[in-house]
């Protein structure tokens, strides 16, 4: 068993950032989470996505890793109940947990003035959730994780891109007001869920975002009455230095909260670049990602989430090729065999 002394905040964040024990290795959960979309989405799919739920599917060595498998609510809302059906009995098999990946901004009609809605992202209604938990529930299975499409971001600090309606630049008690009514219909179907976030590391850039991010937290843990389960770090490479600053920012703030007991467990996501060209270069710059945090910096998720909602790579399927996403979570789960056994 791993055990740390508790001295202060910046003690516990400063040990947990530097030091890269076998307790830690150990600790890191396997998140898998392929591109899947049926219109009218506007995300990616990957072409052999229905593929990966037939029983001897070629990636049987980094399915036993995989705690948990998520699912984006947009492709949910919309599958046919035979894809999720299929879905939710390999998984069961499998004994990997369901997780949704879904807004949770409670807007069912027009704001005056214009803002927010089902058409940004972060944003959506309850019929949605519950048409969401109903097609799990019909499958026979569960969702044992919400992870919250970045509503923090999208509720406070998004200010619009054109074409679309701006954000709605709520304040957080406002903004968390709107996500209760969402987050009641997946509690209310699935008790045992947990709730975690989703964030960009640009939410390190706003003004005063720790004080943010603590009454954030804080309100769902009142909300909630219990803490917010995870918090998942998206990083926009492709945004350049400033991205990579502000997710080193990130998550040492993360940290600091965790060893207060205002989150549970930090996540990193590990994907490629939306301009890569091929698969390959996809995969060989998701995994240069995580060598920069784990091997750099020497940051140790709890969560590692293989994920992409882009085009590539386009397929998921075998592990044994270089340039797949099953193929992604073989190489993480290597390395975490190679640093563990280095570390015995």
């Amino acid at each position: 068993m791993c055990k740390y002394r508790l001295f202060t905040v910046a003690a516990v964040a400063f040990f947990l950032v530097n030091l890269g024990g076998n307790c830690a290795v150990r600790a890191t959960e396997l998140w898998f989470a392929p591109q899947a979309s049926v219109p009218p989405s506007p995300l990616s799919r990957a072409e052999d996505f229905m593929d990966l739920f037939v029983s001897d599917a070629p990636w049987q060595r980094s399915a036993q890793k995989v705690s948990v498998f998520q699912l984006y609510g947009a492709y949910l809302e919309h599958a046919p109940q035979d894809q999720v059906d299929k879905i939710v009995k390999d998984l069961k098999k499998r004994h990997i947990a369901i997780a949704v990946e879904a807004g949770v901004i409670n807007m069912p009609s027009a704001a005056k003035p214009s803002c927010g809605g089902v058409g940004v992202e972060g944003y959506a209604t309850t019929a949605r959730a519950t048409a969401i938990s109903e097609k799990i529930k019909k499958a026979g299975g569960v969702i044992s994780y919400i992870a919250m499409d970045e509503p923090l971001w999208f509720g406070r600090y998004y200010k619009g891109a054109p074409g679309k309606p701006p954000g709605c630049r709520l304040a957080i008690e406002e903004l968390i007001d709107l996500t209760m009514p969402v987050l009641k219909v997946y509690l209310d179907e699935f008790p045992s869920v947990q709730i975690g976030d989703i964030e960009p590391s640009g939410v390190a850039y706003q003004p005063g975002w720790q004080d943010d991010l603590v009454q954030w937290l804080a309100g769902y843990r009142v909300r909630l009455g219990r803490s917010v389960s995870f918090v998942h770090l998206d990083v926009p490479f492709s945004a350049g230095n400033q991205a990579v600053v502000a997710a080193l920012r990130f998550y040492n703030q993360l940290l600091e909260l965790k060893a207060t007991g205002s989150i549970s467990t930090i996540g990193i996501i590990y994907n490629g670049l939306p301009r890569d060209v091929t698969d390959q270069a996809w995969v060989d710059s998701a995994k240069s990602h995580i060598s920069f945090f784990e091997d750099k910096h020497n940051m140790r998720p709890s969560h590692a989430i293989i994920q992409s909602w882009t085009k590539s790579p386009t397929r998921t399927l075998p592990e044994t090729a270089s340039d797949t996403l099953t193929g992604l979570a073989l190489h993480y789960i290597d390395r975490l065999n190679q640093a563990s056994i280095r570390e015995r």
